[in-house]
C-alpha cells in the first residue's frame, strides 16, 4: 500500500518534530544544564516578545536566562505537562522545581525549594525556535522565597 503525504499530514508531522524538539531542548537546557542546546535549537535572531528584565536579545536572551536560573536554582528540574502543537507554533507548559542558592531577582539566597508554572509559545521555521513568548509565575517565586508577601 502506498501512503499519499498530504498538505496535512505533512503539516502534522512538522508540528510532532517541532514538538519533540522542544521537549529534547527544555530537557537538555533545564535538567542537562546543557547550554550547547541553544545553538541546537535555536536561531540566532529568535524574536523574544516579553524578555526578562535585562536580557539581552537574540539566542544570547536563552544564555542570559539560563544562567541566572542555573545559578539562583543549581538544582532546577523541569517536568513537562503539555506539549501542543499548532502550525509552526508549539506550547509547552511545564513545572519548574529548585532551591534557591544565589542571587534571583535581587533576592539573596535563602535555601527555600520552589516549584513552580510556567508557559512558552515557540514559533519554529526549519526545525529551529524562532519566536518565543513566556508567562511565567514569577510572583509565585517570589512568594515562596519571602521576597513579597500578599
Amino acid at each position: 500500500m502506498i501512503k499519499v503525504l498530504t498538505k496535512k499530514n505533512n503539516m502534522d508531522n512538522q508540528v510532532e518534530k517541532n514538538k519533540a524538539i522542544c521537549k529534547v531542548f527544555f530537557d537538555e537546557l533545564f535538567n542537562q544544564k546543557n547550554i550547547d542546546a541553544i545553538d541546537k535549537f535555536v536561531d540566532s535572531s529568535v524574536t523574544i516578545q516579553n524578555p526578562f528584565p535585562g536580557q539581552r536579545s537574540g539566542a544570547d536572551g536563552y544564555r542570559d536566562i539560563s544562567q541566572i536560573y542555573n545559578l539562583a536554582f543549581p538544582d532546577l528540574k523541569i517536568s513537562f505537562n503539555n506539549i501542543i502543537g499548532d502550525g509552526d507554533k508549539v506550547t509547552c507548559h511545564f513545572t519548574l522545581e529548585g532551591t534557591h542558592k544565589d542571587v534571583f531577582m535581587n533576592v539573596p539566597a535563602t535555601g527555600i525549594k520552589v516549584k513552580y508554572d510556567l508557559v512558552y509559545i515557540l514559533k519554529f521555521s526549519n526545525e529551529k525556535i524562532t519566536g518565543h513568548w513566556s508567562l511565567e509565575d514569577s510572583l509565585s517565586v517570589l512568594q515562596q522565597i519571602g521576597a513579597v508577601s500578599i
